[in-house]
């Protein structure tokens, strides 16, 4: 009898627990969209955009008449969700996987956000393929370039890193957008990766010959951050 009760109260605690978590992470699941022929999530409307990613978007800084670089854009549903939040700003949407980056990926993502915000999207984009060492980019054209959630990815970290100064501005602005592991040598769960510390990170643009210059962590209600933008200009 108390082994069936002690069975009974594990599974009642693990259920529990699953409810639990399903309601945590459900709030920020219902306000994307999930369309079966296209890849990434889209906000269902532009008050879900901007209550889920607005301390990015005031980070970022985006400005009118900006040039703008996403490496690894991929899906370009982050980029499209930045760009209807502002107006006159060029994207130029890079990656090396043509597979899901293709043009009627990016004219979805587009014309998602178009219609979201209503009145037409003026910020427009350019769609560039680069390879492993090289993003293709043209040099010496942008005033921000993101990587977001996928420098761990890169296999030529350092000759990468050399390309993009390169295609900066004088006084252009390199974001760093990555998770950061609970202790040293942790490997990512997705795709089994090393991830950086903050500290790692840093020393490595920094040998790299980028300056770190400010960042903002995300802590997701645990004390330590789990995900930081790093800010560096060369």
């Amino acid at each position: 009898m108390e082994k069936n009760q002690a069975i009974f109260f594990i599974l009642a605690k693990l259920t529990f627990t699953a409810i639990f978590l399903t309601l945590i992470f459900s709030t920020h699941a219902q306000k994307l969209e999930i369309f079966k022929t296209y890849c990434g999530g889209f906000y269902k409307s532009m008050d879900d955009l901007r209550k889920m990613q607005q301390k990015e978007i005031d980070f970022y800084d985006f400005r009118s008449g900006q040039t703008i670089a996403s490496i690894g854009a991929q899906c370009c549903h982050w980029e499209a969700a930045y760009a209807a939040t502002t107006d006159s700003v060029t994207f130029y949407l890079e990656d090396i996987d043509s597979s899901k980056f293709k043009k009627s990926q990016v004219e979805f993502a587009w014309n998602y956000y178009s219609t979201l915000r209503v009145r037409p999207m003026t910020s427009d984009y350019k769609m560039i393929i680069g390879d492993e060492r090289s993003t293709s980019l043209p040099e010496n054209t942008f005033d921000k370039i993101l990587i977001i959630n996928n420098f761990h990815e890169v296999t030529f970290q350092a000759e990468m890193l050399a390309d993009i100064k390169k295609k900066l501005k004088p006084g252009g602005i390199l974001y760093i957008d990555e998770a950061l592991p609970k202790r040293q040598g942790e490997l990512r769960g997705i795709c089994n990766k090393p991830m950086l510390t903050n500290e790692e990170t840093i020393a490595f643009f920094e040998k790299n010959g980028f300056e770190y210059l400010n960042g903002i962590d995300f802590n997701f209600r645990q004390k330590n951050p789990t995900r930081k933008i790093f800010v560096f200009r060369i």
